[in-house]
């Protein structure tokens, strides 16, 4: 007596139309990680939760008080100064609009559009600066490293924080200037946009 089993035709398309909907599903969640932006999204206006929030000035006080004072590049400002006036930026608030490839941030003064595969892109700052951004995801968070003045790198990390709602931004200082790496959580909850975007 034969153990084969002998599939039916009802039978061999029914497992045909299982593998291919479950081929697809497994690919696109592999390649969502690398450079697409995830469906739940970071979209929507953001105001600082001043209460949940670290406060940088705290950090740099605390390296600054058990290090020697930064050093200045041309016989200008300290060179870790531009480095903090850039994270004060979009410390009140800020929107984000997301699409596959792109993200943009809305600060109160100027908008920034990044693509989000990782490029560099040159940024005009302001009449005379421009700095080297760079944007991607990664396992669902927005990552956005900045290249500042005097060597130092300042990388965000978005994230969403699917218990509270509450947008999650992580920001590192580094570069020869810093004596340690600086770290600060800033915390935003969804706010009404006071305009149209």
């Amino acid at each position: 007596m034969s153990l084969m089993w002998k599939a039916t035709p009802r039978q061999w398309l029914l497992a045909a139309v299982f593998l291919v909907a479950a081929g697809p599903a497994a690919a696109t969640g592999q390649e969502a990680n690398e450079s697409v932006a995830p469906s739940s999204g970071l979209g929507g206006d953001w105001a600082l939760n001043r209460a949940l929030s670290d406060d940088p000035d705290d950090q740099l006080r605390r390296v600054r008080g058990a290090a020697p004072p930064p050093r200045r590049m041309g016989g200008g400002r300290p060179s870790d100064s531009s480095s903090l006036d850039a994270v004060r930026r979009a410390i009140e608030g800020f929107g984000i609009n997301q699409t596959d490839s792109t993200v943009t941030i809305a600060y109160p003064d100027r908008e920034l559009v990044l693509f989000t595969d990782g490029r560099k892109q040159k940024i005009q700052i302001s009449d005379d600066r421009e700095a080297e951004y760079r944007a991607w995801w990664d396992a669902g968070q927005l990552f956005i490293e900045r290249k500042l003045d005097g060597g130092v790198t300042a990388t965000e990390q978005y994230s969403l924080q699917g218990g509270t709602g509450r947008l999650h931004v992580l920001t590192r200082l580094e570069g020869d200037p810093l004596p340690r790496t600086i770290s600060f959580m800033r915390v935003y909850d969804p706010s009404e946009p006071d305009s149209e975007r």
